[in-house]
């Protein structure tokens, strides 16, 4: 049975290297490709994949709120992340939105390919330093999101990437007021004041792009 796959990713190079790639794989074929998070949204819905291979890193939606409104149409729907971010935030963040694994962009085309396998599987892949509880390193690193909600962790990441309340409102189908909620409830748990100091937590803990 073929593997049908969407993928997303708006750096043009990346997306075509990686969909021929796949496309010359046994098993697997590439039945969509997408520039951005609104694209994938639509395309999800229009072709349902049996994975969708996504970047974060995305204009005009994010992959974060993407995979929320991804799932939000489709519960079943089989999330798999290639990234650059080989930080433990952006990890736990996808993971905890309701991603199926993670695979980082500096991997080889082997450890893609048994990715996509595995989550159309129904199995998890993730990288082996958030999986692994006997990771001293992992133990000892503490995210400074663990305190948000997944909600929350949305509203975070738009306020880092500099939108306003009104454009998180628009992004997340939330009022104003809801948005302003949020981010006035993110400002209490982190203990901070403003959304400079917020983006300078973010820049921090590695969690800029």
């Amino acid at each position: 049975m073929t593997i049908r796959v969407v993928l997303a990713d708006d750096h043009v190079l990346m997306r075509q290297g990686v969909s021929q790639m796949l496309n010359a794989t046994d098993n697997i074929s590439v039945i969509g490709e997408c520039d951005d998070g609104v694209e994938l949204v639509s395309a999800v819905v229009k072709l349902s994949p049996d994975v969708i291979l996504m970047d974060i890193s995305m204009p005009r939606m994010s992959g974060l709120v993407a995979i929320d409104k991804i799932l939000s149409q489709r519960c079943d729907a089989k999330v798999l992340v290639l990234s650059m971010h080989n930080e433990v935030e952006y990890v736990e963040a996808m993971r905890d939105a309701g991603a199926k694994g993670y695979v980082l962009k500096e991997s080889s085309g082997d450890v893609l390919v048994d990715a996509i396998k595995k989550v159309a599987a129904g199995q998890t892949f993730f990288p082996d330093r958030v999986s692994d509880c006997q990771d001293e390193q992992f133990q000892k690193h503490v995210s400074p999101l663990s305190v948000l909600t997944r909600r929350e962790r949305e509203v975070f990441f738009l306020v880092a990437a500099g939108n306003t309340s009104k454009k998180i409102g628009e992004l997340l189908n939330m009022s104003l007021k809801t948005a302003e909620n949020h981010r006035s409830n993110i400002y209490k748990k982190l203990n901070l004041s403003s959304s400079a100091e917020l983006i300078r937590m973010a820049g921090k803990a590695g969690l800029l792009e």
